[in-house]
């Protein structure tokens, strides 16, 4: 076995020329595929954990009805004992903090003009020391105030909307669970930039007893969940999940890939990108390694006789051609492997910037992950493409003719 892989070894670089231009061909896609599967990795991780720290969490828990019917009154689909319910969630394992939430929609104004808003209560602390902190663009968080004037974040688009500055008053009206109008004052100490022009035209947070007290009620919609680390999710989930079976309502727990809607879409895209990228380089180093291999052959009719002739099996010429094939393959994928790594520590330490993309106002990072399972892919990939590359020229060179073999010229 050892001298039939050193005779193929020694096929490959008979005419290196040709072997280094293959070498180029097969390397170049693997070092493409690296370095875009690694961009599109990068934006992906990325837009994970921002999508986790922007307040999404990693598990969110509901009453179950939120998902089975929409409210007849304000949060009367809410968590009502939300207090034990977050007390015995912060026991568990991985759990660094349990956020209650309040969300609801209304009417705000400046006096003279009117705007619907989205409003989200929270607890300002807790939230804090989860790492949940908005992208404030101007003024402060939420917060104590001495005044006991009722604090609010409103998104820029809101800002420019209302004509209205940290310092400034608004009005906001909202129905309350018993089905009557109530509207509180309140103070603008920030601005926020959410990266999404939709959310910042309609954005606004208050604290949560601040909304309970606008809604009359005690309850909130969910629980955000923050972990310690975003790989612990499922096993967190797992520990939770029995957990809350002992409450009066019906619990139900989401994981955030659950909720994350617009996570999911760029995934989809992504993967439908890379999956194309690949079917493109695997055409690519199958068409124009067979166009190699057959050139080689014909090379090597003669060759091919005298093997024959000296009674060398035909399905050990077929497998001479497939180990060289091969070790070409495993060369290549080597070469791409180092020219890929290379490349992507030098765009790492360039520092480039791309345009924000649709939706948001960031301009975004570029840099590319160093992915071991993409490694082993794209190497698997043109091995697999020149391995079956090198069938038809392979099985072509084991039916030759021993007499017409010899005398070819």
């Amino acid at each position: 076995m050892g001298k039939f892989l050193l005779l193929a070894f020694r096929n490959v670089f008979r005419n290196r020329r040709r072997t280094s231009m293959t070498l180029v061909m097969v390397g170049g896609g693997v070092a493409g595929l690296l370095l875009v599967g690694g961009f599109f990795a990068y934006m992906l991780r990325g837009l994970r954990e921002s999508t986790i720290h922007n307040g999404l969490g990693h598990l969110q828990i509901f009453n179950a009805e939120h998902f089975r019917r929409d409210e007849v009154h304000v949060l009367d689909t809410g968590i009502g004992n939300w207090q034990q319910v977050a007390a015995k969630t912060r026991s568990a394992d991985h759990v660094r903090g349990v956020a209650p939430r309040v969300e609801f929609y209304g009417m705000l104004s400046n006096g003279v003009k009117s705007a619907v808003f989205m409003g989200s209560a929270v607890d300002p602390d807790i939230e804090r020391s989860m790492g949940f902190s908005p992208y404030l663009s101007a003024g402060r968080d939420l917060g104590g105030n001495a005044n006991g004037e009722v604090e609010a974040l409103i998104g820029t688009g809101v800002a420019r909307s209302m004509s209205v500055k940290v310092g400034d008053g608004l009005t906001i009206l909202a129905v309350t669970a018993d089905g009557a109008l109530n509207g509180i004052d309140v103070q603008i100490v920030g601005i926020v930039n959410t990266g999404y022009k939709e959310v910042d035209d309609r954005y606004l947070r208050i604290t949560l007893p601040s909304a309970q007290r606008l809604l009359q009620t005690d309850r909130v919609t969910n629980l955000v969940v923050g972990l310690d680390a975003t790989e612990n999710t499922d096993r967190a989930a797992a520990e939770l999940g029995p957990r809350l079976g002992g409450f009066s309502q019906e619990l139900t727990l989401k994981k955030w890939i659950e909720l994350a809607t617009y996570y999911k879409q760029v995934r989809t895209m992504f993967d439908g990108i890379f999956l194309f990228l690949g079917v493109i380089v695997f055409f690519m180093v199958l068409m124009a390694s067979i166009n190699t291999i057959l050139i080689t052959m014909f090379e090597r009719v003669r060759e091919i006789g005298t093997m024959l002739a000296m009674g060398t099996p035909r399905r050990w010429v077929v497998a001479l051609f497939m180990a060289e094939a091969g070790l070409t393959g495993v060369l290549g994928a080597v070469a791409g492997l180092a020219a890929g790594n290379v490349l992507g520590a030098l765009l790492n330490a360039s520092g480039l910037h791309l345009p924000p993309p649709p939706g948001t106002t960031f301009d975004m990072n570029f840099r590319v992950l160093h992915e071991p399972g993409l490694m082993i892919a794209s190497s698997l990939l043109v091995i697999v493409s020149l391995a079956i590359a090198s069938i038809w020229p392979a099985i072509r060179a084991s039916r030759l003719q021993i007499v017409e073999a010899l005398a070819h010229v």
